[in-house]
């Protein structure tokens, strides 16, 4: 056993001499070298593809690895943000509920990409070991293939035809041919095939990466919108708008209310300004005032006092005067008395209350005064159409560009 060892071994150390001994003399130029251009352009193109594929993958575990640490670090901020949330603001039990929905969200999301992505890269990859040694193997053959050429060759230059070394040599030569042979055409055609469906595989890869990643940011924002909606801020800050408005139509029905039959004319017209010269800024009326006829003597004198009431923006007075209210706004054709520019809205905005705009794409805003952070409008395509009636509500001032 130990003789069969040593033969074998003995034999491989005088392969390697012998290819060594060929790849000397090839170098030197004076042994011809068998050459395949073709191949060996496939040859590149299949190291090229090795290589592209394993820093595919490499990176593929990467963004696997970036996800876990997002996954955790979500987690961390859920439990911070439960942690801060104050007992008595609305809706601490169900952060919790929510950071869980995040959690699985981001495990179901690398899971997907686990079984659709990097499985089906490690088994892409698995195809160029075996590939990569029938390859080198082909080479080591070729190189035999020629020592067995140029030995043959050296011995028909000497004059011997039919000696014994001369048939052995032939025989050693189509030995080599044909092992060299049978490695060559196989790889002529699976490295090709290889090469070429390296444009699906990618594609596939990077189609089922972006899918599952749209899928997942559609489903995590809804879930963020959950807690958004939670949020004591936003909360307080709808809040204050509602206080803010419905002040508002406190002012507005007083004055719609308010009868100033026992007001001086001149205290009147300075109750009125009063009234609409608020934070809101509404524009200040014109008011005409007609005297009312003497009825001196009159048993129901005090039915002729003048008695006006403000209804809707208008002031309507008894039989014996009348009060003329024209509007400051230009009407329909013009613009708001407290217009300050135009804006055009670059993203779809979904109002989330009743003080708030609904707004698309390209829609023309008319700013008026309004809070830091947000912006108060009128739409222009309303205001042209209903003047003074359009409706008045919030936007985000991060969804706008302003028109010059």
């Amino acid at each position: 056993m130990a003789e069969i060892k040593t033969g074998i071994f003995a034999k491989n150390v005088q392969k390697r001499l012998n290819r060594a001994q060929e790849k000397v003399l090839q170098k030197l130029g004076k042994a011809d070298e068998t050459k395949d251009e073709q191949f060996e352009q496939v040859v590149l193109n299949f190291k090229r593809q090795e290589s592209e594929g394993g820093r595919l993958q490499r990176e593929m575990k990467a963004y696997m690895s970036a996800i876990k640490g997002m996954q955790q670090a979500s987690i961390n901020l859920t439990q911070s943000l439960h942690e801060v949330y104050e007992p008595d603001w609305h809706g601490k039990d169900d952060i919790v509920t929510i950071g869980k929905d995040c959690d699985a969200l981001w495990e179901d999301f690398h899971n997907k990409l686990v079984d659709s992505t990097l499985l089906n890269l490690d088994a892409y990859l698995l195809q160029f070991p075996d590939l990569k040694m029938r390859v080198a193997k082909r080479s080591r053959k070729l190189i035999d293939y020629d020592s067995a050429r140029h030995h043959l060759e050296t011995l028909q230059a000497a004059g011997m035809k039919n000696d014994r070394k001369m048939i052995k040599a032939e025989e050693e030569l189509k030995k080599a041919q044909k092992v060299f042979d049978e490695l060559d055409v196989g790889l002529q055609d699976e490295l090709p095939t290889l090469w070429d469906c390296r444009v699906d595989f990618y594609i596939s890869t990077f189609k089922i990466v972006t899918s599952l990643e749209a899928k997942f940011h559609r489903e995590i924002s809804q879930v963020c919108k959950e807690l958004y909606e939670l949020s004591p801020l936003r909360t307080r800050t709808s809040h204050e708008r509602s206080v803010r408005s419905q002040s508002g139509l406190v002012l507005n029905s007083h004055l719609n209310v308010l009868t100033l039959g026992d007001v001086p004319e001149p205290r009147l017209v300075s109750l009125m300004k009063a009234g609409f010269s608020s934070q809101e800024k509404m524009p200040i009326p014109s008011v005409v005032i007609e005297p009312a006829s003497s009825n001196e003597g009159d048993d129901d004198h005090d039915a002729d006092i003048i008695s006006p009431t403000i209804i809707g923006g208008n002031v309507v007075t008894g039989e014996h005067a009348s009060i003329t209210h024209m509007s400051a706004s230009g009407g329909a054709s013009g613009l708001p008395a407290d217009f300050l520019y135009k804006v055009e809205t670059m993203h779809d905005f979904e109002a989330a209350n009743s003080d708030e705009l609904d707004l698309k794409r390209g829609d023309v805003v008319l700013v008026v005064p309004t809070d830091a952070g947000w912006l108060t409008g009128i739409k222009e395509r309303e205001w042209i159409t209903l003047g003074t009636g359009a409706q008045r509500g919030l936007f985000p001032e991060n969804f706008i560009q302003r028109l010059e």
